[in-house]
């Protein structure tokens, strides 16, 4: 856990992350289809031989095209869902729950030649087995995690929070770099649960969470800013320092968080 800043245990909500097993099962299907590609490819590099092409490039084409291009296009195109991981219900994010990136899928998918196809997938799943989130060499390298959609539950599905009217300039002007994808997984759980807790103990969470986050960021607070609402201005301003998610909710292609009423008591977070 990052030094300084309070857990809120009792809010704490973490990204519902795939199993190694079902993991291993959504690949053994991608694999399949790639075999159906590949073979597919191999009448192409055929036709392309008898025609004058070079025997070694022709394979290395159809080598470099069902390794690479194809896997890496088709978790762009279905934002982190290849076939196999929506036949099981799973799906590739960011670690701060947002949808995966193009430049994520491409370097997952050059780890991938080491740690799923050179390593037979001995490899990724040894490191999967041993990490706490299941995450192959290629996750950890990009940033990622691979998690379950199909859980029923409203809470999991990565929303994006809208700068407080009035404070985008603030938004802007906030300094996130210090913080990582825990410290913005700790502020999104308490956002995303205020409702649920009592008055007292919201008040008491936000107060600690936000003075905990201040200290990491080394900001200063203008006193008339509840913590509630200057936790949803660094919610705000971490996703969009990562660009992807603000920009899908945007063009409505994500689900915004309603907004935080603040308490009626102003913590009066510390300077």
């Amino acid at each position: 856990m990052p030094a300084g800043v309070v857990t809120p245990e009792a809010v704490l909500l973490e990204l519902p992350t795939a199993g190694v097993a079902t993991r291993t099962l959504a690949r053994l299907v991608d694999l399949v289809l790639q075999l159906a590609v590949a073979f597919v490819l191999l009448l192409g590099a055929g036709a392309a031989i008898s025609v004058g092409v070079a025997p070694e490039l022709a394979i290395l084409v159809v080598v470099v095209s069902t390794l690479l291009v194809v896997p890496i296009t088709v978790e762009v195109v279905s934002r982190g869902r290849s076939p196999g991981k929506a036949l099981f219900g799973l799906r590739v994010v960011d670690r701060d729950g947002s949808p995966s990136t193009p430049r994520q899928a491409v370097v997952r998918g050059a780890v991938a030649i080491i740690d799923t196809y050179l390593s037979l997938g001995f490899l990724a799943l040894s490191v999967a087995t041993a990490t706490r989130d299941t995450q192959r060499p290629g996750d950890l390298a990009s940033g990622t995690v691979v998690i379950r959609e199909r859980t029923g539950r409203s809470t999991e599905v990565p929303v994006a929070f809208l700068p407080p009217p009035g404070l985008e300039g603030m938004v802007a002007s906030l300094d996130v770099s210090a913080l990582d994808d825990e410290d913005f997984s700790l502020v999104r759980s308490f956002l995303l649960r205020v409702e649920d807790l009592d008055p007292d103990q919201r008040l008491r969470l936000a107060t600690e969470l936000a003075e905990g986050i201040r200290r990491r960021t080394e900001q200063t607070v203008d006193g008339w800013v509840t913590a509630e609402t200057w936790l949803v201005c660094v919610a705000s301003a971490y996703q969009s320092r990562r660009g992807n998610l603000l920009a899908d909710a945007a063009l409505g292609l994500a689900p915004i968080a309603a907004p935080v009423a603040a308490p009626v008591v102003p913590p009066g977070l510390p300077r």
